[in-house]
């Protein structure tokens, strides 16, 4: 019997997340719907005829529940993984620099890290980060650190831990990075797709990793004025989480071309 693709969705219970879900079903992937909210997860689920998970990014615990249930329910492991998940908070201080962060990039990092030594050959890694992300946001020191072609995991890291720290300490700022904990983390996530697909430029799985800037869509999170429909947002998503064998890697796209961050 042919393999039939699984595909894993985090944050998935509304919005983009859950369309995603929607349009891979018909491209005939078994799909594993995730969110921190079970009964809105279990409904959406339920609503679109996939299988549900529960998944909160922020706790190591339950990244780790969710990579040992998907080793029991899809033992021959797993084709697509789409970090959606993600909180855009009003306001700006330090609790919300650490939340933001920790949920928007360390939540996409950690599950990652948690389900790869289940990706089948081939596997496809789309992180959903945002135009926001812009690296012109910030100093010419920090750019560069955020730029460079060899930055490693521990050093991105390290950027993401800096940028509370110096929110905490109240020069954020003179530090030369943005008020904007949502851009920070953004720009980290993305930068992530490039530094995951440096370490697996030798996995003989040959994954392919990218980030993805759905654009300013109408959803919970981008409100009832965004430009953008839903579908046309998630379409994006799709198109990098179903990329040829020979696709790209490592790079930054909105509506399948390059774009800049």
């Amino acid at each position: 019997m042919p393999h039939r693709p699984v595909a894993l969705v985090t944050g998935a219970n509304r919005g983009i997340g859950r369309e995603v879900c929607r349009q891979l079903v018909p491209r005939g992937f078994r799909v594993v719907l995730t969110s921190r909210n079970v009964v809105k997860g279990r409904g959406a689920s339920a609503k679109l005829g996939v299988d549900y998970a529960p998944l909160d990014v922020d706790s190591d615990d339950s990244i780790g529940r969710l990579a040992q249930t998907l080793r029991e329910r899809h033992p021959d492991g797993l084709d697509v993984l789409v970090c959606n998940a993600g909180i855009a908070l009003e306001g700006f201080d330090a609790a919300i620099a650490r939340a933001t962060i920790d949920t928007n990039y360390f939540g996409v990092a950690c599950t990652i890290d948690a389900v790869l030594p289940q990706l089948r050959p081939g596997a496809r890694i789309v992180i959903v980060s945002s135009g926001s992300g812009d690296r012109g946001r910030l100093s010419p020191a920090l750019r560069a650190a955020f730029s460079a072609p060899d930055l490693d995991r521990p050093r991105l890291d390290g950027l993401m831990h800096r940028f509370v720290a110096d929110v905490e300490a109240g020069h954020h700022e003179a530090a030369g990075w943005p008020t904007s904990a949502y851009a920070v983390s953004k720009i980290g996530a993305t930068a992530l797709a490039g530094v995951i697909a440096r370490e697996l430029a030798a996995d003989p799985r040959r994954p392919l990793i990218n980030a993805v800037c759905p654009g300013w869509v109408r959803t919970d999170m981008g409100g009832p004025h965004a430009e953008r429909p839903v579908d046309q947002g998630a379409a994006g998503v799709v198109w990098a989480a179903t990329l040829p064998a020979n696709g790209p890697t490592g790079r930054f796209f909105r509506d399948g071309a390059p774009a800049e961050w």
